[in-house]
């Protein structure tokens, strides 16, 4: 590769996977950046979060909130591989290469290869926190995914999931956690935000919303993030584009008086009253109210 500007860490990692030890290797590109590829949600929290999403739960041995981000600090400054024919070692720094499990791999950019998400994500998931893994898992069951420099759509259904999730060893410490996370996966959802509101939501004991649901209003359909259409109840997630775009900011308020019109009533989140305890408890009081 020929370029003024340094290696990103995605074209590292896919460079090393070609040629490390040889184009023969059998080598695939795993761990963080292999999730990167896919635009999947992979990142840490907040400390608020644990707390929050523990409530109601039976106590599990966690890995200490520091010792998991130092690791997924750790993860993302490395390229990890696996090896799929055979073994393949390298003493080079910053390279973690391990035999992989067995699933089938993806077409990456520029001809190489990728490693099953799945298998990236249980090899990740002691380090990852548990929303983080759900919210990947809600994507892979959302998406229709086009890997950068590629031009083969990919889309993976439940059933090919749950599939590749018996393939996978099932006494690791990570696979347990990804099987923990996939009974919390949901589909259509189609952000991280919307996949933490719905845990949140579940945590306190609200009934289950349906996710990106269409309402039909003054001839025009529009999609709401979290919504209890028997009780035309809604939340709707608004992030940062939000109020940096002034035209979209605008249709939001267009879009949210036809709502409230037709009869929906219709609370708007922002990340703070996610985060802020006392906001927080003000949206989810309104819930209950209006749940009934």
């Amino acid at each position: 590769m020929l370029q003024d500007q340094p290696l990103t860490d995605v074209e590292r990692a896919v460079l090393l996977q070609k040629h490390l030890c040889g184009p023969q290797a059998g080598l695939v590109v795993s761990g963080v950046r292999g999730l990167e590829l896919l635009r999947l949600p992979v990142g840490g929290t907040e400390p608020w979060v644990h707390g929050v999403l523990s409530r109601g739960r039976q106590p599990r041995k966690q890995v200490a909130p520091r010792s998991a981000a130092d690791g997924l600090v750790a993860a993302q400054q490395r390229v990890e591989l696996l090896w799929t024919d055979h073994r393949v070692q390298s003493q080079q720094e910053g390279i973690r290469i391990a035999k992989s499990h067995g699933l089938p791999d993806l077409e990456g950019p520029w001809g190489s290869r990728i490693a099953h998400p799945l298998e990236s994500l249980a090899r990740l998931a002691l380090i990852l926190p548990p929303w983080r893994i759900t919210a990947c898992l809600d994507a892979l069951l959302s998406t229709r995914f086009c890997v950068l420099g590629t031009s083969q759509p990919l889309t993976f259904s439940r059933g090919h999931l749950e599939e590749c999730l018996q393939s996978l060893p099932p006494h690791a410490r990570g696979v347990i956690r990804l099987h923990r996370a996939w009974r919390d996966a949901r589909s259509p959802c189609w952000s991280p935000a919307e996949t933490l509101a719905r845990l949140v939501i579940d945590r306190h004991g609200l009934p289950e919303p349906a996710l990106n649901h269409a309402v039909d209003v003054a001839g025009r359909t529009f999609i709401l993030d979290l919504a209890w259409p028997g009780a035309r109840v809604a939340l709707e997630y608004n992030g940062a584009v939000h109020a940096q775009e002034i035209g979209q900011y605008r249709d939001e308020m267009y879009r949210l008086s036809l709502l409230r019109d037709a009869g929906w009533d219709v609370t708007v989140l922002t990340w703070d009253d996610l985060r802020n305890p006392a906001r927080r408890e003000t949206w989810l009081a309104r819930l209950r109210r209006t749940l009934g």
